[in-house]
Protein backbone atom coordinates (compact mmCIF):
# COMPACT_ATOMS: atom_id res chain seq x y z
CA UNK A 1 0.00 0.00 0.00
CA UNK A 2 2.97 2.45 0.30
CA UNK A 3 3.47 2.29 -3.41
CA UNK A 4 0.00 3.94 -4.23
CA UNK A 5 -0.27 7.33 -4.36
CA UNK A 6 -2.74 9.07 -1.96
CA UNK A 7 -5.36 11.14 -3.43
CA UNK A 8 -5.59 14.91 -2.20
CA UNK A 9 -8.77 16.41 -2.97
CA UNK A 10 -9.18 20.12 -4.19
CA UNK A 11 -9.09 22.65 -2.00
CA UNK A 12 -9.75 26.30 -3.02
CA UNK A 13 -6.63 28.49 -1.83
CA UNK A 14 -6.90 31.91 -0.62
CA UNK A 15 -5.31 33.37 -3.74
CA UNK A 16 -7.08 36.51 -3.89
CA UNK A 17 -10.35 35.60 -5.74
CA UNK A 18 -13.72 37.02 -4.18
CA UNK A 19 -14.82 33.72 -3.86
CA UNK A 20 -15.93 31.94 -0.77
CA UNK A 21 -14.88 28.51 0.09
CA UNK A 22 -17.66 26.75 -1.94
CA UNK A 23 -16.59 29.42 -5.32
CA UNK A 24 -20.37 31.12 -4.83
CA UNK A 25 -20.40 34.84 -5.52
CA UNK A 26 -22.62 37.50 -3.47
CA UNK A 27 -25.28 39.37 -4.98
CA UNK A 28 -22.56 42.44 -5.28
CA UNK A 29 -19.88 40.58 -6.45
CA UNK A 30 -22.35 39.04 -8.96
CA UNK A 31 -23.24 42.45 -10.29
CA UNK A 32 -19.94 43.55 -10.47
CA UNK A 33 -19.24 40.81 -12.69
CA UNK A 34 -22.10 41.61 -15.04
CA UNK A 35 -21.54 44.82 -15.10
CA UNK A 36 -17.49 44.47 -16.32
CA UNK A 37 -18.92 41.88 -19.06
CA UNK A 38 -21.02 44.41 -20.00
CA UNK A 39 -18.76 46.91 -19.95
CA UNK A 40 -16.61 45.04 -22.22
CA UNK A 41 -19.15 43.63 -24.26
CA UNK A 42 -20.14 47.07 -24.92
CA UNK A 43 -16.44 48.35 -26.00
CA UNK A 44 -16.42 45.36 -28.47
CA UNK A 45 -19.19 45.89 -30.11
CA UNK A 46 -18.25 49.39 -30.46
CA UNK A 47 -15.09 48.32 -32.02
CA UNK A 48 -17.23 45.70 -34.28
CA UNK A 49 -19.92 48.96 -35.27
CA UNK A 50 -16.95 51.31 -36.08
CA UNK A 51 -14.65 48.75 -37.93
CA UNK A 52 -17.81 47.92 -40.03
CA UNK A 53 -18.68 51.42 -40.86
CA UNK A 54 -14.93 51.73 -42.26
CA UNK A 55 -15.65 48.78 -44.26
CA UNK A 56 -18.48 49.52 -46.12
CA UNK A 57 -17.65 53.20 -46.61
CA UNK A 58 -14.03 51.68 -48.55
CA UNK A 59 -16.36 49.46 -50.32
CA UNK A 60 -18.55 52.28 -51.55
CA UNK A 61 -15.66 54.14 -52.44
CA UNK A 62 -14.30 51.21 -54.74
CA UNK A 63 -18.14 50.97 -56.05
CA UNK A 64 -17.81 54.26 -56.76
CA UNK A 65 -14.52 53.98 -58.70
CA UNK A 66 -15.83 50.97 -60.77
CA UNK A 67 -18.44 53.26 -62.94
CA UNK A 68 -15.70 53.55 -65.17
CA UNK A 69 -13.46 50.26 -65.09
CA UNK A 70 -13.55 47.22 -62.81
CA UNK A 71 -10.70 47.95 -59.88
CA UNK A 72 -9.56 44.65 -60.38
CA UNK A 73 -8.55 44.75 -64.15
CA UNK A 74 -6.20 47.12 -62.94
CA UNK A 75 -4.24 44.58 -60.63
CA UNK A 76 -5.09 41.65 -63.06
CA UNK A 77 -4.73 42.75 -66.49
CA UNK A 78 -7.38 41.01 -69.05
CA UNK A 79 -6.21 39.89 -72.76
CA UNK A 80 -9.98 39.86 -74.16
CA UNK A 81 -11.41 42.95 -74.78
CA UNK A 82 -15.27 41.98 -74.00
CA UNK A 83 -15.32 42.42 -70.00
CA UNK A 84 -17.98 44.11 -69.02
CA UNK A 85 -21.38 42.72 -67.75
CA UNK A 86 -24.09 43.86 -70.13
CA UNK A 87 -25.77 47.18 -67.96
CA UNK A 88 -22.81 47.95 -65.63
CA UNK A 89 -24.76 51.01 -64.25
CA UNK A 90 -27.57 48.73 -63.48
CA UNK A 91 -25.37 46.73 -61.30
CA UNK A 92 -23.50 49.48 -59.57
CA UNK A 93 -26.40 50.89 -59.01
CA UNK A 94 -28.00 47.86 -57.25
CA UNK A 95 -25.00 47.34 -55.39
CA UNK A 96 -24.56 50.86 -53.63
CA UNK A 97 -28.59 50.07 -53.03
CA UNK A 98 -27.60 46.69 -51.06
CA UNK A 99 -24.66 48.92 -49.14
CA UNK A 100 -27.40 51.30 -48.17
CA UNK A 101 -29.55 48.86 -46.87
CA UNK A 102 -26.41 47.14 -45.02
CA UNK A 103 -25.90 50.86 -43.73
CA UNK A 104 -29.08 51.06 -42.72
CA UNK A 105 -28.69 47.47 -40.39
CA UNK A 106 -25.93 49.22 -39.12
CA UNK A 107 -27.17 52.12 -37.89
CA UNK A 108 -31.06 52.38 -38.21
CA UNK A 109 -31.94 54.33 -35.05
CA UNK A 110 -29.43 56.93 -36.27
CA UNK A 111 -30.79 57.34 -39.65
CA UNK A 112 -34.76 57.39 -37.98
CA UNK A 113 -33.11 60.04 -35.47
CA UNK A 114 -31.54 62.43 -38.18
CA UNK A 115 -34.18 62.22 -40.85
CA UNK A 116 -36.80 63.17 -37.75
CA UNK A 117 -38.86 60.04 -38.67
CA UNK A 118 -41.75 58.48 -36.56
CA UNK A 119 -41.27 55.16 -37.43
CA UNK A 120 -38.44 52.93 -36.93
CA UNK A 121 -36.46 52.35 -40.40
CA UNK A 122 -36.57 48.71 -41.42
CA UNK A 123 -33.96 47.22 -44.10
CA UNK A 124 -33.97 44.56 -46.00
CA UNK A 125 -33.96 41.33 -44.50
CA UNK A 126 -30.14 39.47 -45.26
CA UNK A 127 -31.93 36.73 -47.40
CA UNK A 128 -33.36 39.34 -50.15
CA UNK A 129 -29.98 41.11 -49.54
CA UNK A 130 -28.09 37.75 -50.43
CA UNK A 131 -30.44 37.49 -53.07
CA UNK A 132 -30.04 40.71 -54.76
CA UNK A 133 -26.31 41.03 -54.55
CA UNK A 134 -25.82 36.97 -55.98
CA UNK A 135 -27.35 38.53 -59.22
CA UNK A 136 -24.70 40.62 -60.59
CA UNK A 137 -21.89 37.27 -60.29
CA UNK A 138 -24.30 34.32 -61.15
CA UNK A 139 -24.65 36.41 -64.78
CA UNK A 140 -21.22 37.18 -64.82
CA UNK A 141 -20.38 33.64 -64.16
CA UNK A 142 -22.99 32.17 -66.80
CA UNK A 143 -22.25 34.76 -69.83
CA UNK A 144 -18.55 33.27 -69.49
CA UNK A 145 -16.69 36.51 -68.49
CA UNK A 146 -13.38 36.55 -66.94
CA UNK A 147 -12.90 35.19 -63.51
CA UNK A 148 -11.62 39.00 -63.31
CA UNK A 149 -15.01 40.36 -63.37
CA UNK A 150 -16.77 37.57 -61.71
CA UNK A 151 -14.75 37.96 -58.66
CA UNK A 152 -15.31 41.97 -58.58
CA UNK A 153 -19.25 41.54 -58.81
CA UNK A 154 -18.64 39.00 -55.48
CA UNK A 155 -17.34 42.13 -53.40
CA UNK A 156 -21.32 43.28 -52.96
CA UNK A 157 -21.96 39.68 -51.91
CA UNK A 158 -18.84 39.33 -49.45
CA UNK A 159 -19.61 42.47 -47.58
CA UNK A 160 -23.58 41.68 -46.93
CA UNK A 161 -21.95 38.13 -45.68
CA UNK A 162 -19.39 40.39 -43.04
CA UNK A 163 -22.45 42.45 -42.02
CA UNK A 164 -24.52 39.97 -41.27
CA UNK A 165 -21.81 37.62 -40.02
CA UNK A 166 -21.02 40.40 -37.40
CA UNK A 167 -23.98 41.75 -36.90
CA UNK A 168 -25.06 37.73 -35.35
CA UNK A 169 -21.59 37.82 -33.59
CA UNK A 170 -23.30 40.95 -31.67
CA UNK A 171 -26.78 39.68 -30.76
CA UNK A 172 -25.49 36.75 -29.71
CA UNK A 173 -23.03 38.57 -27.38
CA UNK A 174 -25.95 40.76 -26.10
CA UNK A 175 -28.01 37.44 -25.89
CA UNK A 176 -25.49 35.42 -23.60
CA UNK A 177 -25.15 38.71 -21.28
CA UNK A 178 -28.91 38.98 -20.70
CA UNK A 179 -29.02 34.89 -20.01
CA UNK A 180 -25.99 35.42 -17.73
CA UNK A 181 -28.22 37.83 -15.48
CA UNK A 182 -31.41 35.47 -15.86
CA UNK A 183 -28.81 33.09 -13.81
CA UNK A 184 -28.04 34.92 -11.16
CA UNK A 185 -28.48 33.26 -7.93
CA UNK A 186 -28.89 34.21 -4.05
CA UNK A 187 -26.19 32.78 -2.40
CA UNK A 188 -27.32 32.49 1.20
CA UNK A 189 -24.27 33.15 3.67
CA UNK A 190 -21.63 34.30 0.60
Amino acid sequence: MDTLRRRIPFRLGDDGDDFDSQGNLDEQQQDALLEDLRKENNSVNRTYYTSLKILLGLSVILQFTSFKHNPLVTVFPITSKETALPLPIFFIILSLFIHLNLTLCLCAEDARVFLQLADPISPLSYQILYLLSAVAPTLSIYLGKPWQTSVWWCTTLAMVFVVHAVMDTIEQSNENIADLETMKYKAAGA
